[in-house]
């Protein structure tokens, strides 16, 4: 049964929302903009990756720092300067400038999320945190959706620059909601583990965030544009109605996000009742099928369908091992975050490098299924019942 979530986390969730418009916009746009600014295949995946390269230093930082400054000032501040990076890649061209933009947008963003976690889990019963959790996913994702679908129609009406300037003055309508929160601290106490345990499911919380991580946020997010770009050109039919690739790519991107925003409460509810070592075997399982089959078909139908399968599969598992890693404590799931980070960092550098190299674009679908096969294997072997731990 679902419960109402609290004032806290629909205040931090929504601020979050709003400062992920330019970011998610991005990686929509750039893989179909770069050659205009004079960026090489390679660079896109250096820049859409940045951000997550520095997140392996900063959110440790994060970690330490909230527990000894204001939360919320600390939060709006974030927020700020994300917005304001969202107006550098709106003017600038120059891949250097670009570069530092997105490595400050991922020093923001480590602390953006480490607080919205961490302050939902200091407010949640732990029996009740997975759905927490799928909250605050769900309501913060409605950026993503918004970024990627509205920043696809809109750059193909308006184009790139102007899209990015709205989607900057949005985003500073996250700060009022981070002030209005009511986090003040969000502590840094860790739960106590016996050794064992905490070490067996230390390793596969890691090894498990570097697979979802790398495929879906990294590998298909930032190649799904070039990929539909090689297979189909510039415009589709769907259903009758001629569109442009970019908005294709915003609506199929734009399906996670809405997936998380309705699903992600509910999924949260099943693995509080069945468990993470039922539930993420399977979706594992599943996103190596759905993968699979992607890497052999052309059709757009099957492309969408599977595409909608997997981010399914993806939201199901961000949501159950982000809430087992917080409840775990501040310190553990700021590591789970960086081999989050390091999985997304790695992601769009692993698919533009190939495409440069081989010059085979589906190969990002083979290179996705091989990713979550390590991530199969490591959660049928690690992930055991085990009693409830309390928080």
């Amino acid at each position: 049964m679902l419960r109402r979530p609290s004032r806290t986390t629909v205040f931090t969730a929504t601020a979050t929302a709003l400062s992920l418009l330019g970011d998610q916009a991005l990686y929509a746009l750039l893989p179909l903009y770069f050659q205009e600014i004079g960026l090489l295949p390679i660079q896109v995946g250096i820049l859409l990756s940045a951000n997550r390269w520095i997140r392996l230093f900063t959110n440790h930082l994060a970690e330490r720092l909230v527990g000894r400054f204001p939360a919320h000032l600390m939060l709006a501040a974030s927020l700020a300067l994300g917005a304001l990076l969202t107006a550098v890649y709106a003017v600038v061209s120059s891949f250097l400038i670009l570069l530092i933009a997105r490595c400050l947008w991922g020093l923001c963003w480590s602390f953006i999320r480490h607080i919205g976690v961490m302050g939902v889990a200091a407010l949640s019963e732990p029996k009740d945190l997975g759905q927490m959790m799928g909250f605050y996913n769900g309501i913060s994702r409605i950026g993503s959706v918004v970024g990627i679908v509205l920043g696809g129609i809109l750059f193909d009406l308006f184009g790139f620059t102007t899209t990015l300037v709205v989607f900057c003055l949005c985003s500073f309508l996250a700060i009022p909601f981070a002030l209005s929160s009511g986090i003040q601290s969000v502590g840094t106490r860790n739960t106590e583990w016996k050794e064992r345990q905490l070490r067996s499911g230390q390793r596969a919380l890691l090894i498990c965030g570097f697979c979802i991580g790398s495929v879906g946020p990294g590998l298909l997010m930032s190649t799904l544009g070039f990929i539909l770009l090689s297979r189909y050109g510039h415009e589709v039919d769907l259903f009758g109605i001629l569109i442009g690739i970019a908005t294709l790519n915003g609506l199929l991107l734009g399906c996670r996000w809405i997936l998380d925003t309705l699903g992600a409460p509910f999924y949260g509810v099943l693995i509080d009742r069945v468990g993470l070592h039922i539930g993420a075997p399977l979706c594992f399982v599943t996103g190596v099928a759905v993968m699979l089959l992607l890497s052999m078909s052309n059709s757009l139908a099957a492309l969408a369908t599977g595409i909608i399968v997997f981010f399914m599969c993806g939201t199901a598992l961000f949501t159950v091992v982000s809430a087992e890693a917080s409840r775990r404590g501040s310190r553990i799931y700021a590591r789970y975050a960086t081999a989050g980070d390091l999985g997304a960092a790695f992601g769009p550098v692993i698919g533009w490098t190939a495409y440069e190299l081989l010059d085979i674009p589906d190969l990002a679908f083979i290179l996705g299924a091989l990713l979550y096969t390590i991530g199969l294997l490591a959660a049928l072997t690690a992930f055991k019942r085990q009693a409830p731990i309390d928080g």
